[in-house]
């Protein structure tokens, strides 16, 4: 359901659109659960869509190579034309670049730029390759401990035929088989995403402390890393899915959206992707992805999903608003239902660390503890108890073990 919700860019369908009174609130109360907050912001009219485009690689990160070309200049070739095209043909929408010429940003700070800006999607363009691997191509004899053996030769070959496009979002990788499924879904996957994009994080400055222990040769790396964009995946996997319709519109192999513990989308507070334009280590490909008819091409159908995703979010803010509107006449007989985080004597601020992988908005009440001043943090505003009990467990699931629900109605807290 959530994924067809936006996928099909046509609310209208939804079934809480046809009754009226309580099936919109029921309505509503599912899409508190689904949806991130920044859907429920009061729309702001003169406020443009941001859109962060990331040019893959960069600077001594050169990515993938061709016969001639590499990754890191034909993304950004392709990141330049889709902005350019943007500003062109949209003109309610911002473009902020990660960068703009040879350079290489640490791919924490890529995130981190797409936050401070409040983007409302987050586009890394790369290029595919296949990656090398063994192939037996004979045997040679050899001395060890004075007799003869026989041991195999092996070649270092990669195939050079793959073609099409990937669009990929972070990856929960089925977070109840845990590790085990990540293993064998990295062991059968030959094109090795994860470790290629994520590889060159090693050689960034304190990229531990950077990435809070974010290590790419650890596979429970990514149970942690699919943690932190979980409240964003449907809306990442729809868009992501329109950019690949978009390419099967021109005639393009897609390959389909997918899903991997990418550190550059994990750090981000909206939805993001990363698009694999095509396979720089074809002949045939390279030449399109390096081609100015190629390039276009590829930015036209990523300013096409952008442009639905766009409008998608536009109406549901507007209706959200119609809805928040309605709620305020009536607010005096509905009981809201939130969930309280933790009480402390420390007083943190809504964007501290502690509270980054919520994806909610935090409120902060003032209470008083044995005489002494304390806070209480509480986020989430549930018309359903239900709904409010099946955020409550992805809560405590990140580290809120003690939190729990309270009722507020009129504007005043029922329960203690």
């Amino acid at each position: 359901m959530p994924v067809y919700f936006l996928k099909n860019f046509n609310l209208l369908r939804m079934p809480g659109f046809k009754m009226i009174g309580f099936g919109i609130v029921l309505w509503m109360s599912w899409c508190m659960w689904m949806f991130p907050p920044r859907c429920f912001a009061q729309a702001d009219t003169d406020r443009k869509f941001i859109v962060v485009l990331d040019a893959g690689h960069g600077g001594s990160d050169v990515g993938a190579r061709g016969s001639f070309s590499l990754e890191k200049n034909v993304a950004l070739a392709i990141t330049l034309k889709l902005g350019q095209l943007l500003e062109q043909t949209q003109p309610d929408v911002k473009v902020v670049y990660t960068r703009t010429t040879d350079t290489y940003p640490a791919l924490y700070e890529r995130a981190d730029l797409a936050n401070k800006v409040h983007a409302d999607l987050f586009i890394s363009i790369h290029c595919n390759s296949m990656p090398y691997h063994r192939v037996l191509v004979g045997h040679r004899y050899v001395k060890r401990n004075g007799k003869r053996v026989r041991v195999p030769i092996y070649k270092m070959v990669r195939s050079d035929t793959e073609t099409g496009t990937e669009t990929y979002v972070l990856g929960l990788h089925r977070m109840g088989q845990k590790t085990q499924a990540i293993e064998s879904e990295m062991e059968a996957d030959s094109n090795d995403v994860e470790a290629r994009e994520n590889a060159y994080i090693v050689h960034e400055k304190n990229y531990q402390q950077n990435y809070g222990g974010f290590d790419p040769s650890k596979p429970e790396t990514y149970i942690l890393l699919a943690l932190h964009s979980s409240a964003y995946l449907s809306q990442s996997i729809a868009f992501a899915d329109s950019v690949e319709q978009e390419f099967k519109r021109v005639g393009r192999p897609s390959r389909g959206v997918k899903q991997k513990g990418l550190a550059v989308l994990a750090g981000t507070a909206m939805p993001a992707v990363l698009v694999e334009t095509g396979f720089i280590n074809n002949p045939r490909e390279e030449k399109y992805l390096n081609s100015p008819e190629g390039q276009l091409e590829i930015a036209q159908c990523i300013a096409r999903a952008i442009e639905k995703y766009k409008q998608a979010v536009w109406k549901y803010r507007s209706l959200v608003n119609t809805v928040h509107e309605s709620f305020a006449t009536d607010a005096p007989a509905t009981p809201v239902y939130r969930i309280q985080l933790l009480v402390s004597s420390h007083y943190y601020q809504p964007g501290d660390r502690i509270f980054q992988h919520l994806g909610m908005p935090v409120d902060i009440e003032d209470t008083t503890i044995n005489q002494q001043k304390a806070y209480r943090y509480l986020t989430g505003r549930f018309l359903q108890r239900d709904s409010a009990e099946q955020k409550l467990d992805f809560v405590r699931q990140i580290g809120f073990k003690d939190a729990f629900i309270v009722v507020y109605q009129q504007g005043s807290r029922v329960n203690p």
